[in-house]
């Protein structure tokens, strides 16, 4: 697999291209990328502890009650997605805030590295008890700096 346009994401999660997904206009609908940023992203946030295991009635907060919820999320669409084509969706984080974690996006095709689509989104780390948001924790700030290598500053 050659993800050349996505060596420098930590978590890389591989998807087929499904004949069901095309659209009326010969390309994979746009709502898909969406979906690939969300399981580039989950993958992110269960590596470093943010989210756990997700099964039916699992609870997937960390052990005080603190977990993420999205905030914002975009898209630039670089070329279209057609079937046949296996992908990788990708994520990092670019930075950390008070209570923000920020991601960059990417997919890309499995065999070629094109890269399709990039984005970004950001989540809140939150109380789901109160619905309050709360400061990232200090060991998802450091096992986000251990899974990208390096410092992911800004407090804001």
């Amino acid at each position: 697999m050659s993800n050349a346009s996505l060596k420098d994401f930590p978590v890389v999660v591989p998807f087929p291209v499904h004949w069901s997904e095309m659209d009326a206009f010969g390309h994979v609908n746009n709502a898909r990328t969406f979906t690939w940023f969300e399981s580039a992203r989950i993958a992110y946030m269960a590596r470093i502890g943010l989210v756990g295991p997700s099964g039916a009635g699992a609870d997937t907060t960390m052990a005080d009650g603190v977990g993420p919820i999205l905030a914002n999320t975009h898209a630039d669409y670089l070329k279209p997605v057609v079937f046949p084509v296996n992908l990788v969706a990708g994520a990092r984080v670019t930075r950390v805030g008070n209570s923000s974690i920020t991601f960059e996006h990417a997919v890309a095709g499995a065999d070629d590295g094109v890269l399709y689509t990039r984005g970004g989104s950001i989540i809140v780390t939150l109380r789901y008890a109160t619905h309050e948001k709360v400061p990232v924790p200090p060991a998802v700030r450091a096992a986000i700096e251990t899974l990208e290598g390096r410092p992911v500053g800004g407090q804001a």
